[in-house]
């Protein structure tokens, strides 16, 4: 019980932190590294995990720039263990354990990341997240409620209905093509 509020107590606090929510706005030619500079953790949602192991023409290297932003030390990365639910079922599907082998190495093992466990306050906050938000699915809270659990500044996807958060900041590789 007590966890679980602090966690709620994490995502009030976050949305009255000055500088939580700023960003460059679109359109002023900033690039996916000059956010990341701003910010000291980002919590990694698993399309940016898939386009990075996978090499996706389009968005692998902005996937890349934040890899090795947290490999080199610049930023303290997140991700969870749904992160590592989500990326298996296609190569395992396909038969691909070499691609599966990737996916788990990175995530469990990645320099720089620490896989959040998903508690009971975290689930708890997926909740509230969930009726704060009504579109947001709940892999989708879990995933935001454990990126505030774990202090991140800011979470890494390329969900766009995913901006409406407000209790952390939400970066959209799409955003920065």
């Amino acid at each position: 019980m007590e966890r679980s509020l602090r966690s709620w107590k994490r995502i009030v606090e976050r949305q009255g932190r000055p500088g939580i929510r700023q960003s460059f706005e679109k359109g002023q030619g900033v690039t996916l590294s000059e956010e990341l500079a701003l910010i000291s953790s980002i919590f990694v949602d698993t399309a940016p995990v898939i386009y990075y192991i996978e090499a996706h023409p389009q968005f692998g290297p902005l996937a890349k720039e934040a890899v090795t932003a947290f490999q080199s030390g610049t930023l303290n990365a997140f991700s969870s263990v749904i992160t590592l639910t989500e990326v298996l079922p296609k190569p395992i599907e396909q038969g691909d354990e070499k691609l599966a082998g990737k996916f788990a190495e990175f995530l469990k093992h990645g320099k720089n990341l620490t896989m959040i466990e998903i508690s009971e306050g975290i689930a708890e906050a997926a909740g509230k997240l969930r009726g704060r938000y009504t579109f947001l699915k709940s892999i989708d809270a879990i995933q935001l409620s454990a990126a505030i659990d774990a202090g991140a500044d800011a979470f890494l996807t390329n969900d766009r209905k995913l901006k409406q958060i407000e209790e952390i900041k939400v970066l959209i590789l799409a955003e920065y093509l």
